[in-house]
């Protein structure tokens, strides 16, 4: 396929995995610097060859091949490759995990750090229980074939004569090497589809990225606006960049936030339109080039400050947060205003609460969002003392039917229950509900109750949901049950239960202890409402809406 304006080609063909990787070990193809780091996590890493070893497709691999020199690191995944050779060099555009991954696991020095990015490289196969594994405790076994030594001839020999030597008996020695040669001849056989964008320049190549995945997985907002910014800002790699960040907010318990929301922030900063629909076309303009590292660090600023005013009032984790939208607002108020005056920091946090319990972000237009963004900015330089895009005396969404971790109105009643201080249903003190919620996410929020016709209508309820302690893995009401009423009459109230309840739990009358728990919360959190000044909802009950833009991945 042929462009005749601009010459390149778009090249589709399939590859024999052992092809690919010895163009990549010779440093034919390579990563460029304005990809983003490696961040697939472990488990990926082993799916990923449990595909390939089962023949699974992966997808294809997208290469620009180009004789224009472009920065690029000297190594994939824990591998060092070759320098650049003359001629065409593939720089990896889409794939780059699942090359590194590839590279990374077969290629790995017997000798060499096995342990980058946070992942352990060295894997094994496990002959016995056909699955791919870490490095067991107490080091590896004989059953236990490394992954590196798969496609090196002379060292598969050698695994292979060593499980001959182990003491196997006859028998199981040879189904351990039967196994063993499948597994190899897998991974020789395997091809996969790789497309060459060759002799194109980088607008155009990853236009026809953008275009290829149309129908697939398009590319991402942040990788196209760090690819194109690089040709014109080569000492500035914004996806490297916001992946820097993004670890900063995964420390801070806010590693689910879409990348995209950081990067409406630098548009903000950039004092350009967070919903342009082509930010490739701003990108490329000289003075934003040129603005681009300052306005990343001012809006990262901003969003640190916006986060520590968020966990000054109770939001310590994203999975708190109503709407990251929020977090954009306040991020470019902070950034103009790093120390709010107190009847501006007043005005904040009831915006945040009102927003948080009418849902206004999932319900509003971007040209309503993007006017409400410009009146916090003129909030923030002091050219006005009120926020009146959006109404503060709206009435709150209705306690919600059921409970949905993907609802910023659940998000609103998480918030109200942390203010309790939920208490250890096992040992003694409160919850950290927080760090539960990074770690569990809605797991954390356990069943009282197991889904039972003894609930009646409240079984996905919200009052039938309670923060439990990590090490409680069934429904909370076998740990409430096994409490004496001392210590119940001191837990309970900490989760939203009356004391009075203690009679029905005892009786049996489950339906009775979650309908009191229900009335309690619902009273409680319009107490919770009116002292953050929120107006009071005009239904009791409403339903769920799944409104929330921030990830909530185990739901």
């Amino acid at each position: 396929m042929t462009n005749p304006q601009s010459h390149s080609e778009v090249i589709p063909e399939v590859v024999f995995l052992g092809k690919l990787i010895r163009q990549a070990l010779k440093g034919k193809i390579r990563v460029p610097k304005f990809q983003r780091s490696f961040v697939w996590r472990q488990q990926d890493i082993l799916a990923l060859l449990d595909s390939v070893v089962r023949g699974y497709p992966i997808g294809s691999i997208l290469v620009w091949e180009t004789e224009t020199t472009i920065d690029s690191d000297s190594k994939i995944g824990p591998v060092e490759i070759g320098r650049c050779p003359p001629g065409h060099i593939g720089y990896l555009l889409d794939g780059q995990q699942r090359v590194s991954t590839l590279v990374g696991t077969l290629c790995l020095d017997e000798n060499g750090e096995s342990v980058m990015e946070q992942v352990d490289w060295r894997v094994y196969y496990d002959l016995d229980t056909s699955e791919f594994i870490r490095a067991p405790r107490g080091g590896p076994k004989p059953q236990h074939f490394p992954v590196a030594s798969l496609l090196d001839t002379v060292n598969f020999l050698r695994v292979t004569r060593n499980i001959i030597a182990s003491g196997q008996d006859d028998d199981k020695a040879e189904e351990w090497l039967t196994k063993a040669d499948r597994l190899a001849n897998a991974l020789r056989d395997y091809q996969l589809p790789v497309i060459r964008i060759r002799d194109a320049d980088l607008d155009t190549a990853v236009t026809v990225f953008a275009r290829l995945n149309r129908t697939g997985r398009r590319i991402s907002a942040d990788e196209m606006v760090s690819a194109l910014t690089f040709r014109s800002r080569a000492d500035f790699y914004l996806a490297r960049e916001l992946d820097e960040f993004v670890n900063t907010l995964a420390r801070r318990g806010f590693g689910r936030l879409d990348r995209v929301l950081v990067l409406r922030s630098v548009f903000a900063a950039l004092d350009l339109d967070i919903y342009a629909k082509d930010w490739a076309d701003l990108m490329v303009k000289p003075d934003v080039i040129a603005r681009l590292p300052e306005a990343f660090q001012s809006a990262v600023g901003g969003i640190s400050r916006a986060l520590n005013f968020l966990q000054d009032i109770g939001v310590v984790t994203d999975r708190l947060l109503p709407y990251g939208l929020q977090l954009v607002l306040l991020g470019e108020f902070f950034r103009s205003c790093p120390q709010p005056e107190p009847d501006q920091r007043a005005l904040l946090e009831r915006w945040f609460w009102v927003t948080s319990f009418t849902g206004w972000f999932g319900q509003a237009s971007t040209s309503r969002i993007t006017h409400a963004l410009r009146e916090m900015c003129d909030f923030a330089d002091g050219q006005r003392t009120d926020l009146n895009t959006i109404d503060l005396d709206a009435p709150a969404l209705s306690f919600p039917d059921r409970f949905d971790g993907r609802s910023a109105r659940v998000r609103a009643f998480l918030l109200y229950l942390v203010s309790l201080k939920p208490r250890s249903l096992v040992g003694t003190g409160e919850l950290d509900c927080g760090n539960l919620l990074s770690t569990l996410g809605t797991r954390a929020v356990g069943h009282v109750f197991q889904r039972t016709t003894d609930l009646e209508d409240l079984n996905s309820s919200p009052a039938n949901r309670m923060f439990v302690d990590q090490e409680v893995t069934g429904p909370a009401f076998h740990e409430l049950k096994a409490l004496n009423d001392d210590n119940l009459q001191e837990l309970l109230p900490s989760h939203g239960f009356t004391a009075e309840s203690i009679r029905a739990l005892r009786d049996g009358d489950y339906a009775g202890f979650i309908r009191a728990r229900l009335d309690s919360l619902m009273a409680g959190e319009r107490e919770f409402m009116r002292e953050r000044k929120v107006c009071l909802p005009v239904g009791p009950i409403g339903r769920v809406v799944a409104d929330s833009d921030v990830s909530d991945a185990d739901q």
